[in-house]
């Protein structure tokens, strides 16, 4: 066995104190208050706390308009003191409600919970996906796939935080976000929730959103819980619908599904939500394999597990693997799942009873769950005063100035410039006029809807009328109007996302104008309902520009806003420019005015692979055989594509031939923005592995930095690579590293190192690094005692 000496334990302890010092008490840390509760516990209790709601169980009238919603209290009462259930979800279908709203709930609902036997708190959850979107007046970022474009992951961090203290504000303490399930399916209606197709990208931007939302202390009212979703490999479905089969085998779900969910629960993430579809033929809500063996046992997940909405029912009406309702409980909660969203009746309860009574669900199972439920309630500090209830002072502190202005950076981050011949952007405002003005139109042109996409407000977005009045001028064209003066823009409204009107209004008037602004895209969606059959955008978008290009040479500026790479091979020629605006959130149209008048300098990066061809849905890291032998990749825009008003010049690239099996690799260059502007700049720099056991991707992203640069300025930028940045999942489903030839490559420059052969250390000091925080405490408590003795 390794014995280390005194003096390189002080030395490991003290580089990581501060890690050790911030880092949140590990769930398991909370195990003997949980246990002495849990003794006290009847099985109607127990069954109690795994049983999720929703909101329209306890309110008089769930259709009524969200400013005359009312908490029922016989039903409030029926569902906390008879049913004993521990967690309450989300909004009615009639949308979002004031902060003040929600403390009126939330305190109805504790106050009803500290009357029941136990007083044990309510665990109330929420999709705060995009900011707190079901609370008015928060501030709506960016969705993830726009954040993700940002490549910076301290503004993820950022981001996560502004989340919590809102959501938090409310007095709701968990949240259903981030989503880590890697985005790889471009028909799929929730790509636009992902942060992309890269694991690396996906893998950090979730553990800095993470983080942010989490924070040093769950018990804290800036934090709430995160819930990483959808575990695992919802984002992948054969067909591109949502809900539908996927078919990953174990190695590419080891290689690219579940790494990110492994690095978010080792940054703390207190809660899981399952997989609403089937990988393989086994239903999320019944893959013992993923939610026990994996999950709990390989990853030491310690927090607990929820179903999505009403999924455990559905392994007996849609999966079909259970023939009875009974029986699909049986199954969820034996896979693995800890809480149910059931939410509709208290159905879940009742069944959970008669399989533990029967004993198909063991007593020592239904502990486990509810031990993991508790758990996260005494982490979030439910259960000390009253830090369950929501603080009153929030209602001052709920909005600050700062946080609209993280949302415009967001915004503008993410926001990409796909196309710019002959640098017709920025436009040039000497140009516009009153006699030749800016054409603004197209369906995205004019709603809030679209920029914000699903849960905004309702959970498909796409209801104009709830978006407050005093919002109206955030829209593309208003702040165009904001920006230029109304009488140098002129409007035309053209189309709707699917139907072309009377345009020749606009043809008469389009060879007159300095500049046309085409809007286009997707009308706000989520889940099921945004199915779509066909990736093309809509025809009579396409037309559109099509019949403009067809009467005048003016430039047309395309603008995407879209939650899908929708496919624009028609009009890609036909654009002088084109914007990718993802769904960028309630400040999107003022980031996009700061872009095309030249206010803000373009950073965005695509982080998914933009395609030229519906039958033809690549992504980046691909494989060599589909590029050779007469096999070819032809997309209309790479991952990590991104323009920008300035050039940046990449030299004295240097790499060094080889690097030890032990050792790490220093890659060193030169970084100049040689244009005329100032400009933020992405650095990519990916690895190919020239030959091994397992057929190599053409290229993965391994590292990346985002600088900003005066014009002119000049600097240098390292990245590190270790043997573990050179690993694969072998033949045997294992991760390994084989010896050999590696190629690095960042811009146009490429060149090979060798990795030299060696044999791992079988006990090592990094190996010793990566121990539980509760083994820290432990040893934090063995260095106090030795300091003790030694005075």
């Amino acid at each position: 066995m390794y014995k280390m000496s005194p003096l390189m334990f002080l030395l490991i302890f003290i580089a990581n104190i501060h890690t050790i010092l911030t880092a949140p008490p590990s769930l398991t840390s909370y195990d003997d208050k949980v246990n002495a509760l849990l003794s006290k516990m009847t099985d109607e209790e127990k069954a109690g706390q795994m049983t999720q709601i929703t909101i329209n169980l306890i309110l008089k009238d769930a259709s009524k308009p969200w400013d005359q919603i009312e908490v029922d209290p016989a039903k409030l009462a029926t569902a906390i003191q008879d049913y004993k259930v521990g967690s309450i979800l989300n909004v009615a279908e009639t949308g979002a409600y004031s902060l003040a709203k929600w403390h009126d709930i939330i305190e109805k609902v504790q106050d009803e919970a500290q009357r029941s036997r136990l007083q044990i708190p309510i665990l109330y959850g929420i999709d705060s996906i995009h900011g707190a979107n079901y609370i008015r007046d928060s501030v709506l970022f960016p969705q993830a796939t726009g954040l993700a474009a940002t490549f910076n992951t301290t503004l993820a961090h950022e981001l996560g935080r502004i989340v919590a203290h809102q959501t938090r504000a409310a007095g709701i303490t968990w949240n259903f976000h981030p989503q880590v399930d890697i985005g790889r399916q471009k028909l799929w209606p929730r790509l636009w929730e992902t942060f992309g197709e890269d694991v690396k990208l996906v893998k950090d931007m979730g553990r800095a959103y993470t983080e942010g939302m989490q924070g040093d202390d769950l018990t804290s009212r800036e934090s709430v819980a995160a819930c990483l979703k959808h575990y695992v490999g919802y984002g992948l479905p054969l067909t591109g619908r949502d809900r539908t089969p996927a078919w990953i085998d174990e190695r590419h779900m080891l290689e690219y599904f579940l790494p990110p969910f492994e690095e978010s629960i080792r940054a703390g993430a207190v809660s899981v939500m399952i997989n609403s579809g089937e990988v393989n033929g086994i239903p999320g809500h019944a893959n013992y394999h993923l939610l026990t063996e994996v999950l709990k046992e390989k990853y030491q997940f310690h927090g607990f597990t929820v179903s999505d909405w009403e999924d455990i029912k559905r392994l007996h009406t849609r999966e079909q693997t259970a023939a009875t309702e009974k029986e699909a409980v049986r199954q969820a909660v034996m896979a693995g799942v800890d809480m149910s969203m059931v939410p509709f009746d208290f159905s879940f309860y009742n069944l959970t009873l008669e399989c533990v009574k029967d004993g198909s669900i063991p007593r020592s199972r239904l502990d486990d769950a509810v031990r993991r439920i508790l758990r996260v309630k005494y982490a979030l500090g439910l259960f000390d005063g009253r830090n369950g209830w929501p603080d009153s002072s929030a209602l001052a502190t709920f909005n600050k100035p700062e946080y609209d202005e993280t949302n415009l950076q967001a915004a503008r981050e993410g926001i990409t410039l796909l196309k710019n011949s002959g640098d017709i952007l920025p436009l040039q405002n000497s140009a516009i006029t009153t006699t030749n003005k800016v054409i603004v139109t197209g369906p995205t042109s004019n709603v809030l809807t679209s920029l914000n996409g699903g849960w905004s407000y309702t959970w498909q977005g796409n209801d104009e009328s709830i978006y407050p009045q005093n919002l109206r001028s955030k829209t593309i064209l208003e702040s165009l109007r904001t920006r230029l003066g109304a009488t140098r823009i002129e409007y035309y409204n053209s189309s709707s996302f699917d139907q072309l009107f009377d345009i020749s209004d606009l043809l008469n008037a389009a060879p007159s104008a300095s500049y046309i602004v085409v809007c286009l895209g997707e009308q706000a969606y989520t889940e099921t309902p945004g199915n779509i059959n066909d990736l093309t955008l809509d025809d009579a978008q396409l037309r559109l520009v099509e019949q403009i290009r067809n009467r005048t040479q003016i430039p047309i500026i395309t603008v995407l806003v879209q939650g899908r790479p929708r496919i624009i091979r028609r009009i890609v020629d036909l654009s002088s420019a084109i914007i990718m605006m993802y769904l960028p959130g309630m400040e999107g149209g003022r980031a996009l005015a700061d872009i095309l008048l030249g206010d803000y300098n373009p950073s965005g990066r695509l982080p998914i692979t933009y395609p030229k061809y519906n039958h033809h849905l690549s992504t980046y890291d691909f494989k060599l055989a589909e590029n050779r032998v007469g096999n070819f990749i032809d997309v209309e825009f790479e991952f990590g594509h991104g323009l920008s008003y300035t050039t940046f010049d990449y030299s004295n690239f240097n790499v060094a031939p080889t690097i030890e099996w032990n050792d790490q690799l220093t890659i060193t260059l030169d970084v100049r923005n040689s244009g005329t502007r100032q400009g933020a700049h992405t650095v990519l720099l990916y690895v190919s592995d020239l030959y091994r056991t397992v057929t190599p991707p053409n290229k993965e992203l391994k590292g990346y930095k985002k600088l900003s640069l005066e014009a002119g300025q000049q600097t240098q930028i390292q990245f590190t690579l270790r043997r573990d940045d050179l690993s694969f999942i072998g033949i045997d489903l294992t991760r390994q590293t084989e010896p050999g030839i590696f190629t690095v490559t960042v811009g146009s420059f490429a060149t090979n190192f060798t990795l030299a052969a060696g044999q791992t250390p079988t006990n090592s000091v990094s190996a010793f690094m990566q121990v539980n925080h509760s083994y820290w405490i432990y040893f934090i408590h063995i260095f106090a005692f030795v300091m003790v003795k030694l005075i």
